[in-house]
């Protein structure tokens, strides 16, 4: 069963699904005359519309801090893990900060299926740190992980 405040939680689903609605009840409002109501059901399609774009808005908002905060605890647990010689946390750490980078592009973006583009400095430190992970290598992979982070910082991403 789903509880009061689950429901009260923004959704993108339940926001996209309104908003649709809205268009939708506004749409079938055009050609329903004044005096049968039209204006009234215009008006409250336009509300439903205009819900559903906040409801949108605020959760891509709390998934974009959901998201960073994951990111940095990510990027904590591979500090942890090389500090430790724990290969195991960094690795566990990286895979974190790897998805909530992801999870943050989607939060931001407009697009359906945004996808997180390193630069050529990026993509490199993120393959020198999985030749890290891969080979057990923590120096590699922290040298990976420095190079990678250092042009998200610069580029954004």
């Amino acid at each position: 069963m789903v509880t009061q405040d689950e429901r009260s939680e923004p959704s993108q689903v339940t926001g996209q699904l309104y908003t649709a609605a809205g268009i939708a009840q506004q749409t079938v409002a055009s050609i329903i005359p004044s005096a049968l109501g039209g204006d009234a059901i215009l008006e409250a399609g336009e509300n439903l519309e205009k819900s559903g774009k906040l409801q949108v808005d605020d959760a891509k908002r709390k998934k974009a801090l959901e998201s960073s905060i994951d990111s940095g605890v990510g990027k904590a647990k591979s500090a942890f893990g090389y500090l430790t010689s724990d290969q195991e946390k960094q690795n566990q750490g990286n895979k974190e900060s790897e998805k909530a980078q992801w999870d943050y592009k989607q939060a931001t973006s407009d697009s359906i299926a945004a996808i997180p583009i390193p630069s050529k400095e990026g993509l490199e430190g993120k393959l020198e740190s999985v030749q890290g992970m891969v080979t057990g290598d923590q120096e590699k992979q922290k040298q990976g992980n420095v190079k990678a982070e250092k042009a998200a910082w610069k580029d954004g991403v």
